[in-house]
């Protein structure tokens, strides 16, 4: 064999070894965070959608818990308007109402709350977008009543992209006085 002389120039066999593995440390950090950005995405969109079905459910929620009076929309209209209805101490009346509205796209809505006291308008503003109330028709969006039990289900399911979000939320109003 010959051997190389000082002259001669070469790696060894370790420091191939070496640069090999610090090649595929580089390979296998590059690959992840290209997997991590193209997961993102997805990430955000249920992100959004989740966001969606938890601020809708937080409004109704609140005015429910409030309602001496509930009344919902025909079951084709999936329980819209779902119209809450109190009197506070100072003999204010209060009425909530919401309603599905369509949006730009599709079969997507949004949520919109109307709150008036003693019959005039006070505020009006949407609290849910991208929500679906004819989805699939096991968990659509939808409001019940249930007069006997005095209990409102309120399911929201909402869409960003190809991600969704669900929730079904049961509120026992106050007693009626």
């Amino acid at each position: 064999m010959n051997r190389l002389r000082r002259s001669e120039k070469g790696f060894t066999f370790a420091e191939l070894i070496v640069a090999m593995a610090i090649t595929s440390l580089v390979v296998t950090a590059a690959t992840g965070a290209t997997f991590q950005l193209l997961n993102s995405g997805r990430a955000s969109n249920y992100s959004v959608a989740f966001r969606q079905v938890q601020t809708a459910g937080y409004w109704v929620s609140q005015d429910a818990l409030q309602a001496q009076a509930v009344s919902t929309g025909a079951e084709e209209d999936a329980g819209f308007p779902l119209v809450l209805q109190w009197t506070d101490w100072d003999d204010d009346v209060y009425t909530i109402t919401y309603t599905m509205e369509d949006m730009d796209s599709g079969d997507l809505k949004y949520l919109q709350r109307q709150k008036s006291v003693n019959g005039t308008p006070a505020e009006t503003f949407p609290v849910g977008r991208h929500i679906f109330i004819d989805a699939d028709p096991g968990q659509p969006s939808n409001c019940v009543w249930d007069e006997d039990e005095r209990v409102l289900t309120f399911t929201v399911k909402a869409q960003m992209g190809q991600q969704t979000a669900i929730r079904t939320y049961e509120v026992k109003p106050r007693p009626v006085a």
